[in-house]
């Protein structure tokens, strides 16, 4: 389901790179020598149904690494012969998705949040998918090209996804967050005529600040480079729509975090940098997290789900008001996450769907469940670029 690797790379590749024990695909010998053990996999391993979703992540991590090799074989025997240049490669894509329907708008995911304050049991339907990673992003990919990627981002606006007829363009900024959003931003650009492209750097927030590394435990100068490379990049496109998202912290020196003053100015200097006249911009604010919204902790309390979720002031994001006010000071559209995912507590099953697939990102099918009302939230922004 992911979309191939940005080709023509002069950097490391890296898929998923940690945060805080984030589980993590790196390819990069670098990399691995920093890696620190993956605390959500260590929990796994407690169980055997924790287990087999390990097994499972690894196996799809495995099926996206043949996947990436493929398509860079086919790719590389035309775009990267013309080096960093952007070639187009539109002849390699995958199968047409057919428009999905908006069946829930916000008042129903509103509703299912407020039911799943009360739900107590795992539903015995959702026994057999903890057990199976549900990683949320785009499926279907069109008109890739080569790309320049020094920094060895993971998607560098190689490959469009939604309408492949659309005449407009929104793309989408940010870390591992980008391509999370990016499985509800597929349907709505389906629906609305839209092409959509992906940026991210798995560990690399938006905000124009000096963040700190974790596999190297150094600056993550590669994390400066994307920011400065992607922003030049999205520029170049001239999209109509512009999104940025990312988690709402991130360490700048060991141990240390930036201040919310410092998370907002970072911020507005980001949407400052890739503002652009008759462009439209948004912030997708940050989801709640916390340690035991999974599949780890469901598993073990089969029949009392309200063991994993906690309340809203416990979930509730950093600096998503500093993020609020970041897109205020530029007119960009703020998106408020919160009340998609929490109601007074923040819920792990939502309409009989699991919501994370880790403990930072939201599942696959929770995302395609939001698109509804996510695209409810942009409605403003797609008029416009209409």
């Amino acid at each position: 389901k992911h979309q191939p690797p940005s080709l023509c790379q002069t950097s490391r590749r890296s898929n998923h790179r940690t945060r805080r024990g984030e589980f993590a695909e790196t390819w990069s010998a670098e990399a691995l020598m920093g890696r620190r053990k993956d605390r959500w996999m260590m929990r796994a391993a407690v169980s055997s149904a924790r287990a087999g979703i390990v097994n499972g992540l690894l196996l799809a991590s495995k099926r996206r690494r043949l996947q990436s090799a493929v398509f860079a074989t086919v790719m590389g025997l035309t775009a990267c012969a013309a080096g960093p240049s952007l070639v187009n490669s539109s002849l390699v894509a995958s199968t047409s998705k057919p428009t999905p329907a908006l069946n829930v708008d916000t008042a129903q995911v509103l509703a299912a949040v407020r039911a799943a304050q009360h739900v107590q049991q795992v539903p015995k339907s959702l026994y057999s998918r903890l057990a199976k990673p549900d990683v949320a992003s785009p499926q279907i990919y069109f008109d890739c090209i080569g790309v320049n990627n020094p920094a060895g981002a993971d998607l560098f606006g190689n490959c469009a996804y939604g309408d492949p007829n659309g005449k407009k363009l929104m793309v989408i900024y940010g870390d591992s967050h980008s391509s999370m959003w990016a499985a509800a931003l597929e349907d709505i650009a389906i629906r609305t005529g839209w092409k959509l492209k992906v940026f991210e750097f798995g560990g690399c927030p938006v905000p124009d600040l000096n963040f700190y590394s974790y596999q190297t435990n150094a600056p993550f100068t590669a994390c400066k480079l994307y920011h400065k490379t992607a922003v030049a990049a999205i520029r170049a496109l001239h999209p109509r729509l512009v999104l940025v998202t990312s988690i709402s912290n991130q360490e700048v020196g060991k141990n240390v975090y930036p201040t919310s003053a410092q998370w907002q100015q970072g911020l507005t200097e980001t949407l400052r940098s890739l503002s652009q006249p008759g462009q439209e911009m948004a912030v997708i604010g940050d989801i709640p997290e916390w340690s035991s919204n999974d599949a780890t902790c469901l598993a073990a309390h089969l029949d009392d789900v309200q063991a994993c979720s906690v309340p809203m002031s416990v979930g509730r994001a950093a600096n998503n008001k500093a993020e609020k006010g970041a897109a205020a000071r530029v007119g960009a559209l703020y998106v408020d996450t919160e009340p998609w995912l929490c109601g007074a507590r923040c819920e792990p099953i939502i309409h009989n769907i699991i919501v994370y697939y880790n403990n930072y990102h939201i599942s696959d099918t929770y995302a395609q469940y939001l698109s509804g009302a996510l695209q409810e939230a942009l409605a403003p922004l797609l008029k416009k670029g209409s």
